[in-house]
């Protein structure tokens, strides 16, 4: 059953319950301690989100890529209140979400659902108060994790995250470390599909790459080793001045992979050998960091890179 958990904004929403999130009957709403069906809430829910339902997004599910999928609360609305309407709700992609973005700026409220019972904090002990207010833990609007064994000092590090974190701004969030931000890696859409103001990460004005990880997928082996080799020199260019962010929607599967690939060069192609080279051991340490990290079909990627980089740095 998964659950969508509300900003608070002072009104009574806490919450969405989808025991069947393409079933506009199961939904119910969370209103201090009791949950109502959908369509009686409706008014109330609206007043939290700012406004009609018509251009908010739930995402639920992903694909074997990665890639998200969406329902719209317009549409549950819409369903709900037929309540013999066994009709499954539309399912909307991800590049069909993002082009809505683009036309209705913050019109558009994109929510994330997931499982209650899954563990979604990471454990990352501050080693001081000054590092504490660097690097704060993760909480409300902060979902980024710094992988500390591949960072280089206090301002340069290697970080993952979500894109809605590097969103919100620092003025929110309290990250400070993006203040330091020298490069950014969009790793699930293109720059011309971008929002002008996509990135808000106060003093910082880093170079940003556009990469859609999922379109590698369908590129020749030579491509998939190029493209990953341009991308992991500008990560080690921008770390000797600032941290590097990568990210995608959500964190977990396409960031991740060009995380690992930053491991694999920088064992063989800079020989940093305390640098893991073992696939699934580093799997193991970003899921300890950042649960929900998977690679799903991203390991094609990966060792197709791996095997490129063992032939022409291994002797």
């Amino acid at each position: 059953m998964l659950r969508v958990n509300l900003p608070p904004t002072g009104a009574p929403v806490q919450h969405l319950v989808l025991p069947d999130p393409l079933d506009a009957r199961t939904w119910t709403v969370g209103l201090g301690s009791s949950d109502v069906p959908f369509h009686l809430a409706c008014d109330l829910l609206t007043h939290s989100l700012g406004g009609s339902l018509e251009h908010k997004y739930v995402q639920f599910r992903m694909d074997s890529l990665g890639r998200h999928e969406y329902v719209n609360l317009g549409d549950v609305q819409g369903f709900g209140t037929k309540r013999d309407n066994s009709e499954p709700l539309p399912v909307i992609l991800e590049d069909a979400v993002k082009e809505i973005r683009r036309e209705k700026g913050d019109e558009v409220v994109v929510l994330t659902a997931s499982y209650p019972d899954v563990q979604v904090e990471a454990e990352q002990t501050p080693i001081s108060e000054d590092e504490n207010v660097l690097c704060p833990s993760r909480g409300l609007w902060r979902n980024y994790n710094v992988c500390e064994d591949l960072s280089l000092g206090r301002t340069q590090r290697v970080i993952v995250s979500d894109e809605s974190t590097l969103h919100t701004g620092v003025e929110a969030n309290g990250i400070q470390i993006f203040n330091y931000l020298s490069l950014i890696v969009n790793c699930h859409e293109t720059s011309a599909s971008a929002r002008p103001d996509k990135y808000r990460v106060g003093s910082a004005n880093p170079r940003v790459i556009y990469q859609p990880i999922h379109e590698l997928m369908r590129a020749t082996p030579e491509h998939v080793v190029t493209t990953m080799d341009w991308i992991q020199e500008a990560v080690w260019e921008s770390l000797q001045t600032g941290s590097v962010a990568v990210h995608c929607l959500a964190g977990v599967h396409r960031a991740p992979t060009v995380i690992v690939c930053h491991y694999l060069w920088r064992h063989y192609k800079l020989g940093h050998s305390k640098v893991c080279n073992d696939v699934a051991t580093i799997y193991e340490r970003l899921r300890a960091l950042r649960p929900g990290v998977e690679p799903l079909s991203y390991l094609t990627l990966i060792d197709t890179y791996q095997k490129y980089l063992i032939s022409k740095h291994v002797k």
